[in-house]
């Protein structure tokens, strides 16, 4: 069986997000912008570092307390952090996106609404998240 891993695939920025129905309302005068990230510090859970290479059953403990929508088996998103870097807290990346592979985390983003339009519509035509285009 052919896969590549799901963190190396790139979402076409050409995508239309209103072409398809998104989770995420997406605004249509913002960009899709994504951030991938190397550590995400669990708000709940003592403050557990998730990084790639985390097992699934860490992370679903670690993020116990928090509200988590699955896209996939593979794709969970979360909503309501935010990055130290000014830059992303005001392109409104405040929805991190978790991709598994082999059970392990394979990718962490920081992404804005449309972006995660984007991520939601792939996966749900059956195409794996990946990285969306960003500044």
């Amino acid at each position: 069986m052919n896969m590549r891993p799901v963190s190396a695939l790139i979402i076409a920025a050409t995508l239309s997000v209103s072409a398809s129905v998104p989770l995420f309302a997406a605004s249509k005068t913002e960009a899709p912008t994504s951030y991938s990230i190397h550590t995400l510090v669990a708000t709940s859970g003592g403050g557990v570092q998730i990084e790639r290479g985390m097992s699934r059953g860490d992370v679903s403990y670690a993020m116990r307390n928090k509200v988590r929508q699955e896209l996939s088996p593979d794709v969970w998103v979360y909503t309501g952090f935010r990055a130290n870097a000014d830059s992303e807290i005001a392109l409104g990346c405040e929805i991190v996106i978790i991709t598994f592979a082999h059970d392990k985390v394979a990718n962490l983003q920081l992404v804005n609404e449309p972006a995660a339009a984007i991520v939601a519509s792939n996966v749900k035509l059956g195409r794996s998240a990946g990285n969306v285009a960003s500044k």
